[in-house]
């Protein structure tokens, strides 16, 4: 049962007794301090509140018959007894500071939750009224005090009800929304309407979580939130920033308040109102953004405030993450079809390329089931295209190794990539159409695997490649007969060349001297002739070379300089119109085959007076470096095409620009490369207007181990 509310009239008569009992002492009068009023108060002996008289030592001098029915004793044991005693020390811990101000001559009130000695709490609400002597001694306090436990209890229920319909009211205008910017809207809206708040707005933190994007605002005039407030960064000085770094409510009751924390903000139109408010949106331990809220009037936000702030919040946030999830499921939805649509597409292009492959591609499951192939099959194997259940079924394709043997199923490539994850790259197999006649097609196979690197498929593709392997062997049997001609050729030349030269010889060192025209041609003879033996003698090292043969060399102790010095003299001879120089330095000694470098650098300078300018010198440079010496052929003139650098010491290269067309057959640079590298040497050219053709040979000096 709820407490009256003790009534104006009855504070009023405690100081009519208090002014009355004051009349009736003078100073010094000696008498007894309170025993007067204590006779007066008994008048108010049957008021419906706790009146009382504590005098100056803190005991009780009078208590009224509410104390016997709080208490459950009878008055004549609770006077005399301190305060603490009769209410318990919990109960006197909590007023203590109130007591003592009206024993020193200060009036209270105030309103508070007591715990008593009996058990339980009372919310009370009380009035010390201190009892003042003429000489201004305080000689104790009247008390009153009023259990409004059920009138605080009756007005939270009817605050706790209006806001639950305010939370309802919320929740029932968020269920009907979905999309994010949708639930936003309503967020701020009826947050600010169940709050009776000035604005809201909701900052949500974004993806990257490095700044703020403000979703909704309300209550706010037009144009106030301009672009700047869309999105700002996260460390920005505003409530949004403290309330998702702490996790808790940011709370201002008055604009002084709020611009001691945010000074920058005085006179921004964005401020309204005189009290804030910043709640953290929590989803999941997850701190998802902030709603925030201005007050018309300064207040103070109580406990009820603060609880029934942070529901309205969980409530928002939840609504808000459901939104975002719904709008992802939605996007995920029509990504979905899109990708299901591109799908298809690709699905029936990659089918329709399938078909018209010119090779067979078969494709099976990691189990064995092949469970598609392409028209191109019938053609290269020979057979319709059979779909086996699994590898023993591959029976139905023929084929043959080699040697001669049939495939059983666990050999063919597709059943070897599946049992064993092995990659086959163009097996030969011989396959038998029903005509009889017999294909070599090309088989190859690989596992198709997913992001995870499961296998999910076996693809195996064949070609027919008869046609190919008939131009190989007729190529092949064509070089053969070509090498063996030129062997053949290049051999029975000799003999008589040698006849040639012998007697060429022997002309110019006859007893008998030659008339000067004479022995010009005699000598022309002696050049041709041993040009015709450098063509021979590279004809028969490319016969060598091409029957899988090497070139055989004799390594001894040479000094390199030694064989450039007599290669350039005897070519001078032979050419007495051009200018051939040779410079060395350093140590150029070396364990080679001088004749083989001999006839390196003789198809070197031969080269170089073929193509080289007829007023430039041809220089010969060798130079000791380290563990190799180099070698090096320079001469002027048109540079060589950069298309046939890369080429030029392919056999049978020849230029094709007019006058400086190479001469001979195109084996003497081939020639020269084959002779560096079975010295394990390494050659290079370059070619340019400003430097010339320079061909570059390293030869180390012993052989590589």
């Amino acid at each position: 049962m709820r407490a009256p509310v003790p009534t104006p009239s009855l504070s009023d008569f405690v100081d009519k007794l208090l002014l009355l009992d004051r009349s009736f002492q003078q100073p010094g009068s000696g008498g007894e301090e309170h025993g007067f009023l204590e006779k007066l108060l008994v008048t108010a002996d049957t008021a419906p509140v706790l009146l009382s008289y504590v005098d100056s030592a803190g005991r009780y001098r009078f208590c009224n018959q509410a104390y016997e029915r709080w208490f459950g004793e009878k008055r004549e044991l609770i006077l005399g007894r301190p305060i603490q005693e009769v209410l318990g020390e919990a109960a006197y811990e909590s007023i203590r500071g109130t007591v003592q101000a009206a024993l020193s001559g200060q009036r209270m009130h105030f309103e508070r939750v007591v715990p008593y000695r009996s058990g339980g709490t009372r919310m009370v609400r009380a009035d010390y009224v201190p009892h003042l002597l003429p000489d201004g001694r305080v000689a104790g306090f009247v008390a009153m005090v009023e259990d409004i436990t059920e009138l605080r209890q009756g007005e939270q229920a009817r605050r706790d009800h209006a806001r639950a319909e305010r939370l309802y009211a919320v929740s029932s205008a968020l269920s009907q929304v979905l999309l994010p910017e949708e639930v936003a809207r309503v967020v701020v809206r009826e947050g600010a309407a169940a709050l009776g708040a000035l604005s809201a707005s909701l900052a949500l933190v974004c993806e990257e979580g490095t700044a703020f994007e403000l979703s909704a605002a309300h209550g706010f005039p037009e144009g106030v939130l301009n672009e700047s407030w869309r999105r700002f960064p996260i460390d920005t000085p505003v409530m949004y920033r403290e309330a998702v770094r702490t996790g808790r409510p940011v709370l201002y009751g008055n604009l002084e308040a709020f611009l001691r924390e945010y000074p920058e903000q005085a006179g921004s139109p964005a401020l309204l109102g005189r009290a804030f408010a910043a709640l953290p949106l929590r989803v999941d331990e997850r701190i998802i953004g902030a709603f925030g809220f201005s007050f018309e009037h300064e207040r103070e936000f109580s406990s009820e405030d603060l609880q029934f702030m942070e529901s309205l919040g969980q409530q928002c946030a939840v609504a808000i993450e459901r939104a975002r999830l719904y709008a992802a499921e939605r996007q995920a939805r029509a990504e979905a079809e899109q990708l299901r649509d591109r799908l298809a597409a690709q699905t029936a292009l990659l089918e329709t390329v399938l078909q018209q492959l010119p090779v067979s591609v078969v494709i099976a499951e990691p189990g064995g089931r092949i469970v598609r192939g392409n028209a191109a099959v019938e053609t290269i194997w020979g057979q319709p295209f059979v779909a086996s259940a699994n590898i023993p079924e591959y029976v139905a394709y023929r084929g043959f190794h080699p040697d001669g043997r049939p495939y059983t199923p666990e050999e063919w490539p597709l059943a070897r990539t599946l049992l064993h994850g092995e990659t086959v790259v163009r097996e030969p197999v011989t396959v038998i159409h029903s005509d009889g006649s017999r294909h070599q097609i090309d088989l190859s196979s690989t596992l198709v695997r997913d992001a995870a690197g499961r296998p999910v498929a076996g693809v195996a593709v064949s070609t027919d490649v008869t046609r190919h392997h008939e131009l190989q062997e007729a190529l092949r049997r064509e070089g053969d007969v070509r090498e063996k001609l030129l062997g053949i050729v290049s051999h029975d030349l000799r003999n008589p060349l040698q006849a040639i030269s012998t007697a060429s010889h022997l002309l110019l060192s006859s007893a008998v001297p030659l008339a000067p025209p004479q022995r010009k041609w005699v000598t022309r003879i002696r050049t041709s002739v041993q040009r015709m033996d450098r063509l021979i003698r590279d004809l028969l090292d490319f016969v060598r070379i091409r029957q899988g043969g090497t070139l055989p060399i004799q390594r001894q102790p040479v000094c390199l300089e030694e064989v450039g010095r007599t290669a350039v003299d005897e070519l001078q001879e032979a050419h007495p119109r051009r200018q051939l120089l040779l410079e060395a330095r350093g140590e150029t000694r070396g364990e080679w085959d001088p004749e083989r470098l001999m006839q390196l650098l003789g198809n070197l300078l031969s080269n170089a007076l073929s193509h080289g300018s007829e007023e430039a010198p041809i220089l010969v440079r060798v130079a000791g470096e380290g563990t190799q010496v180099v070698l090096e052929v320079v001469n002027q003139g048109t540079p060589i095409p950069a298309e046939l650098l890369p080429r030029i010491f392919e056999p049978f290269t020849r230029a094709s620009e007019g006058s400086n067309a190479l001469k001979g057959v195109g084996l003497g640079l081939f020639i020269v490369h084959e002779i560096v590298a079975a010295h394990g040497g390494h050659i290079d050219v370059s070619s340019s207007a400003q430097v010339g053709t320079v061909f570059r040979v390293r030869l180390p000096r012993v052989s590589p181990a």
